[in-house]
């Protein structure tokens, strides 16, 4: 065998051109790094050719390079930047399994944790070339090339966009987990590369992903508990198809394997219990479970395994049960409250007291958990307030990662859900100041997060919504209500309606004036959708709503004079709505806007709102049902408050009853008698007393009457 310094001998007849040398500039350059005495010997200077006897000094020298960059990146870097990764695959050959496993091996080490790297490899050719060793007989080269794949997927930037580009490579990597003699190492790798596209939802449409699920199934019906862990690579693929594929789940249930999650979720073997958890959570997420069968397992199984992995002293396993905490008590407040019950809430402070801001996935996902686990429960929310926990909420709003930032907001959205006093216990950690900030941030998603925050926090009377105000917060809400973006505008408005709940004359003149009526009526009559009329009916709603303010309806009854005729206009057109929630919201409007004052009832009479009403009472929704019965009552309620022609009050109110009589409204309501609905039974039989002892309101209580103001929390 000659020697491997040797210049200008005869190149090799496989050399597929002529521009290919053994590893390239990588093994014999003439860069000067390379000339340094840290380096092998095997370095040296001027082009090197390769005799055919020369293939075992070859192993030796990738053997060499492998050795040298365990645990020395410098070195890695320097091979890396020569491209050494793409000369190597171009090597790799079959029929020489040694060569081929000792360049798998140095490939592998090469690309974990190297972007540069791993982005060489997982290159289409590369891929290619590396999976096709997947299905050689030599067992050894088959896990050596695995473990080369999984390493390089690993620290890619975007590893699954090779195959979102490439289909026809995905389909050779299904056909690898679907061959029948496929080693573990093959079925491991395969599972985790389709597990990793399966987290793009854009895969959804790429292939059809059946032949695979009914491969899964059929894997493990014929497997016995004996070694659970051989289930591991089917179950994982199911984990993510069932995550958003209802049909594929329905399959899982029809395929009886249901039982066998619960058995694998009673086991010992904590990596298996976790990944049954996943599944049957799934199940339970798209209601393929009976609710009392989800509830039960989930109490008796579920949250007991939450609890031991959550004071589980190996911090990983602590934040893997917090994700799948997030994702189960996502699904409804039950959850919440059996969480609440099996104490997660204090495992998950006392997972805070050793997770600090600067560990930004750690504190990421337990934010994340904070989020889930406290958005319905009161108890909760008590808890997480009063515990240290809530300083890592606070401290998250002003970090440099929008990540962290999103999540800390998410987490604040749900704390902000509680009552009034809890609300004003979150006013004394000062958070007004980094929630307007967020709101003007360059990443959208924390704006929305802020937004979504900011509709709770000025819903009802509080310290932090007079903190809002004061600080200019309500000039920035409205700069974001004319945002090009529709989701910050669509949450902007929604703020702004809850900022309009019960407040007084002064707000709702100054937020008028400011945004001006026209806004709210371009909402209406030319929103993006019906969620925006909703929206804009919402805030007419709130801002036609007195009974809060009594002292001052008059002068919130003249302001809204002066837009009387086109804000009947926009009512009667939004009546006739395809959508049912903007129905819904106008009849609220209605019920408002007529209390108080006879003009509005005139103007609503005069109008073709009457002859909808009577239509209203008929529709399937009860909703809409009672909404419309309580316009017909507040329309014929006699008003005492109104000094204008006080004369005329009386003839009005029994010319709109002999209307409505005439148009056959008594009919209409005493077939509303037997309702399904008890609310819709008990309002019509106050509507019809109404229109048949004309004089009968004329003593009652003048508050008797129905408005309805409107503020949700997010």
């Amino acid at each position: 065998m000659k020697s491997l310094n040797v210049v200008n001998t005869r190149r090799l007849d496989w050399f597929e051109t002529e521009e290919i040398i053994l590893i390239e500039r990588a093994i014999l350059s003439k860069t000067k790094c390379f000339r340094n005495r840290t380096m092998d010997k095997t370095f040296v200077e001027g082009n090197f050719c390769l005799e055919k006897d020369t293939t075992d000094t070859l192993k030796e020298t990738v053997k060499r390079i492998k050795n040298l960059c365990v645990g020395h990146p410098a070195k890695k870097r320097e091979y890396i930047q020569q491209g050494i990764i793409p000369s190597l695959l171009k090597l790799i050959d079959r029929n020489d399994s040694e060569l081929t496993w000792q360049i798998c091996g140095t490939i592998g080490i090469l690309a974990n944790n190297n972007v540069t790297g791993a982005e060489q490899v997982v290159s289409a050719s590369g891929l290619s070339t590396l999976l096709s060793l997947l299905s050689s007989n030599d067992e050894r080269l088959v896990k050596q090339a695995s473990q080369c794949i999984l390493s390089a997927l690993k620290s890619a930037e975007s590893p699954v966009k090779i195959f979102l580009e490439n289909v026809q490579l995905l389909e050779s990597v299904c056909s690898l987990l679907c061959y029948p003699q496929a080693p573990t190492s093959v079925r491991e790798c395969t599972s985790v590369i389709l597990t990793s596209c399966l987290e793009k939802a854009d895969f959804d449409q790429v292939m059809d992903w059946s032949r695979i699920s009914n491969f899964c199934f059929e894997k493990i019906k014929s497997y016995n508990l004996s070694d659970p862990r051989t289930l591991t690579p089917y179950l994982t693929i199911l984990k993510s198809l069932t995550m958003r594929n209802r049909e594929i789940g329905k399959q899982f249930i029809e395929h009886n394997l249901v039982e066998l999650l619960v058995e694998i979720m009673r086991g010992v073997d904590m990596a298996m219990k976790t990944l049954a958890c996943r599944v049957y959570t799934n199940l339970m997420n798209f209601s393929l479970l009976s609710e009392d069968q989800a509830s039960k397992d989930t109490a008796v199984i579920i949250m007991p395994l939450l609890n031991r992995m959550l004071s589980n002293t190996d911090k990983n396993i602590r934040l893997e049960g917090c994700k799948m905490l997030t994702q189960v008590v996502a699904i409804g407040e039950i959850y919440q409250k059996q969480a609440f019950d099996c104490n997660l809430v204090h495992c998950l402070i006392d997972l805070g007291r050793c997770i600090s801001i600067s560990d930004i996935e750690a504190a990421c996902i337990l934010l994340q958990a904070v989020a889930a686990v406290c958005s319905l429960v009161e108890e909760c929310r008590h808890l997480v307030i009063e515990s240290r926990l809530f300083s890592l909420v606070v401290n998250s709003l002003d970090t440099s990662y929008p990540d962290l930032r999103i999540a800390g907001l998410s987490a604040l959205r749900s704390l902000s859900r509680s009552v009034r006093n809890l609300r004003a216990s979150l006013a004394e950690a000062v958070l007004m100041e980094p929630l307007l900030r967020s709101l003007s941030d360059e990443n959208k998603q924390v704006q929305i997060q802020a937004l979504s925050t900011i509709c709770n926090l000025v819903l009802y009377f509080s310290p932090l919504k007079n903190s809002f105000l004061e600080s200019n917060g309500l000039t920035t809400l409205l700069n974001l209500c004319y945002s090009n973006d529709k989701s910050l505008k669509y949450y902007a408005v929604w703020a702004l309606k809850n900022l309009l709940f019960l407040s007084g004359s002064k707000m709702k003149k100054r937020i008028i004036e400011e945004i001006g009526m026209d806004y709210i009526f371009c909402l209406i009559e030319k929103g993006e959708d019906y969620s925006f009329q909703e929206q804009g009916m919402n805030l007419l709603r709130n801002l036609t709503c007195t009974f809060s303010i009594e002292c001052e309806k008059e002068t919130i009854l003249d302001f809204i004079d002066e837009h009387c005729y086109r804000l009947v206009l926009c009512i009667q057109d939004s009546l006739q709505s395809p959508c049912m929630e903007v129905v819904l919201q106008a009849l609220y409007v209605v019920c408002n806007f007529v209390v108080g004052s006879e003009r509005h009832k005139q103007a609503i009479c005069n109008s073709k709102v009457p002859i909808l009403l009577l239509d209203f009472l008929t529709n399937p929704n009860y909703l809409i049902r009672i909404a419309a019965i309580w316009c017909i009552i507040n329309l014929i309620w006699k008003e005492t408050n109104d000094i204008n022609d006080v004369a005329n009050l009386a003839d009005c109110r029994r010319a709109r009853i002999a209307s409505f009589m005439e148009m056959g409204y008594e009919e209409m309501l005493e077939k509303l008698l037997v309702d399904s609905n008890v609310e819709v039974r008990g309002r019509a039989e106050t509507a019809l007393q109404l229109l048949r002892d004309r004089t009968m309101s004329e003593s009652a209580d003048e508050n008797d009457y129905e408005q309805m103001s409107r503020g949700i929390l997010l």
